[in-house]
């Protein structure tokens, strides 16, 4: 059921490509996902994955969804809008055909889960056209400069650096710290960044150890530098999800003799084998945009129409679909060409805070480069119980 419930979103997604909640003189908002429609029909249109759905369209699929939600939610609080639904990875929706279309001269804001190649294209349309871009999903600026119509929900690496490094300075600062990373340049960049944040002239600063390790880090290696007698704190320095799984592995084995504490990166809010049982013990803190607080009366609402609907639980991602979605077109709806005065205003909040901060990269520049949210919560992991630590 599930599976074909998800065919049902895909082809309502193909069917309603350019025309949804159509009203005469409504405002009218592009979302660009990729649904890589190309690949799930055939020449005659017939479906060609049976049962199932092709794996690319995942993701593209879960926003979509969420985002349907949202606008059914708003077309029933008498917000009438023209929507257009595109699919960034189909033969019709290549970008620069879309950004040369009339299409775009009536749009009045861009919501889109991009990344790469695919975000500066929306960017550059976005300027060309003067049109406010929600990057939903993307934690990159993509060096894009003067150009104060992107607006980036989800925040940067450095944003979630910062706050990591922040708290273990305040609640973690006492402990034998060890960063582990590999020696290759991704993990070189991540490392000046913790290394610059630590050169306080003034202030107080973390007493860490480096070590370097393989892809495939050895036990033994990180073995040597716990100390038995107080917490270890062990950061890992690096985006790599097998890295950070190995780490986790035997830090969960040193865990059971030794205080020890693991502090990770955004991208393992995605590891989903940090949930099974060999970590529960552990300690695991690590940053995110995005947190689901319990018991919130909303996300519990969500969930249960999601479910009979789709008879699906929904992801991270189709919450993001939802949220992005209701409240970004709602502060357009009250706020039109002031959108960007506003963007931190509450009272369209579903589960997340935003704290949006103008980025002026020259700062002879008369304007700003972009919008970027620096709201990060620390989360922690315990007992199977993940929590909010900010």
């Amino acid at each position: 059921m599930k599976n074909l419930r998800f065919i049902w979103v895909l082809i309502f997604a193909c069917t309603f490509t350019t025309n949804l909640y159509a009203q005469t003189n409504k405002h009218h908002i592009a979302i660009f996902v990729p649904l890589y429609l190309d690949s799930a029909f055939g020449a005659n249109d017939e479906y060609l994955y049976g049962k199932g759905f092709p794996r690319l369209s995942i993701s593209g699929l879960e926003f979509t969804a969420g985002a349907e939600f949202a606008l059914d939610s708003l077309s029933k609080e008498g917000k009438h809008l023209k929507v257009h639904i595109i699919d960034y990875k189909s033969r019709n929706g290549n970008l620069g055909t879309i950004a040369a279309s009339p299409l775009m001269d009536s749009v009045e804001m861009i919501i889109a889960p991009a990344n790469g190649a695919d975000y500066l294209q929306i960017a550059a349309m976005a300027l060309q056209k003067n049109i406010p871009f929600i990057s939903a999903t993307y934690p990159n600026d993509g060096g894009v400069r003067s150009n104060p119509n992107v607006i980036i929900v989800n925040a940067k690496l450095n944003t979630h650096l910062q706050a990591t490094y922040n708290y273990v300075m305040r609640n973690l600062g006492t402990g034998r710290i060890i960063y582990v990373r590999r020696k290759n340049p991704v993990d070189d960049r991540i490392a000046e960044v913790f290394k610059e944040l630590n050169q306080s002239p003034n202030g107080p600063v973390l007493r860490m150890e480096t070590l370097l390790m393989d892809d495939v880090p050895l036990p033994e290696d990180l073995i040597k530098k716990i100390d038995s007698v107080r917490e270890n704190v062990i950061i890992v320095g690096s985006v790599d999800e097998n890295f950070g799984r190995n780490v986790a592995s035997t830090a969960a084995l040193l865990a059971k003799t030794n205080a020890v504490t693991l502090v990770g990166m955004p991208t393992w809010d995605g590891i989903k084998d940090l949930s099974k049982s060999e970590f529960k013990a552990l300690p695991i803190i690590y940053s995110t945009s995005f947190f689901k607080t319990p018991g919130n009366k909303w996300g519990s609402s969500f969930e249960e129409a999601y479910r009979k609907k789709l008879y699906s639980k929904p992801s991270d991602v189709a919450y993001k679909g939802y949220e992005i979605t209701w409240t970004f077109i709602n502060l357009l709806l009250m706020y039109g060409n002031d959108l960007e005065k506003h963007l931190d205003d509450k009272q369209f909040n579903l589960l997340s805070d935003y704290d949006f901060r103008a980025i002026q990269w020259n700062k002879a520049a008369t304007g700003p480069d972009y919008y970027e949210n620096k709201r990060v919560y620390l989360t922690k992991r315990l007992n199977g119980v993940t929590t909010r630590l900010n």
